[in-house]
């Protein structure tokens, strides 16, 4: 009897450290997918601010309601806001250089 009440004692302690290795593994596992997010963003970053700059530009030249416009023609906001939410600034860099806005 004592050995049954010694066992279910651990058996609370053992799931616990099961557990923690488990969310640990995925901790390590998602910080490595991470850092290759990490290395990929300041490339895609650089597109997405070529696309801003290019606006900035427009904006300065023939006014903010013309590059508001434009924006909105060539970018929705609907549409850049779904990108990020879907694929982050690579996705949104991709579709750039796919619809050939940079």
């Amino acid at each position: 009897m004592k050995t049954k009440l010694i066992a279910l004692t651990f058996l609370p302690l053992a799931a616990a450290i099961l557990t923690a290795a488990g969310f640990a593994r995925a901790q390590i596992t998602q910080g490595g997918a991470a850092t290759k997010v990490q290395q990929q963003a300041p490339a895609c970053l650089n597109d997405i601010s070529r696309f801003e700059q290019t606006l900035v530009l427009v904006r300065q030249t023939t006014g903010e309601k013309a590059a508001g416009e434009l924006k909105e023609k060539l970018l929705p906001a609907t549409q850049e806001m779904d990108i990020l939410a879907r694929e982050g600034y690579c996705g949104l860099s991709r579709y750039l250089r796919e619809k050939k806005l940079i």
